[in-house]
């Protein structure tokens, strides 16, 4: 479960194809990212396909970008960067794994809470963008448009949140 999780949550294509498997750009700057209270955290999410649980720790890092870790099974925990950005009225968090290689994609995560307990991860396709990858206007342009195309942005996780936290993030 757990390196299947983790790939879902990087949106990994495992198809041997030429297909593009992520964005290179953040869909937003860092500097304009922001941090949402109610996302901080400890989650414990499953995918549509494995009900098995990982969890998934937002925490603040700088102000306007998270520092996420995911963990599950007896592997060693990931560690993720992500800008949070909105197209409308739509949360999304651009992440990319924390490791020596910067040149790794993005991938494209719209979140959405429920209420205080209870947060949906949708995964935007990135294969769906390939001609306009290296152009992060044209990205959000097209998704502001696609946001409802299930063959766009499609369920990924549904967690619940595990660290008893408040509806303001205490």
């Amino acid at each position: 479960m757990y390196w299947r999780a983790r790939l879902l949550f990087m949106g990994v294509s495992l198809a041997l194809s030429a297909c593009i498997t992520g964005f290179t750009h953040p869909l937003g700057e860092a500097e304009d990212g922001f941090i949402e209270s109610n996302l901080l955290g400890t989650w414990a999410c499953t995918s549509v396909d494995d009900p098995t649980s990982s969890l998934i720790t937002l925490m603040d890092f700088d102000g306007r970008q998270y520092y996420i870790q995911f963990s599950g099974g007896s592997k060693a925990p990931s560690h993720y960067r992500a800008i949070a950005t909105r197209i409308d009225d739509v949360g999304f968090l651009s992440a990319r794994e924390l490791k020596l290689n910067l040149e790794d994609d993005w991938s494209y995560l719209e979140y959405a809470l429920s209420d205080a307990s209870h947060l949906e991860l949708r995964l935007v396709a990135a294969e769906r963008f390939e001609d306009v990858v290296d152009d992060p206007p044209s990205v959000r342009q097209r998704l502001a448009v696609q946001l409802q195309d299930p063959e766009v942005v499609t369920d990924l996780l549904s967690c619940a949140r595990q660290d008893g936290k408040d509806s303001n993030g205490r």
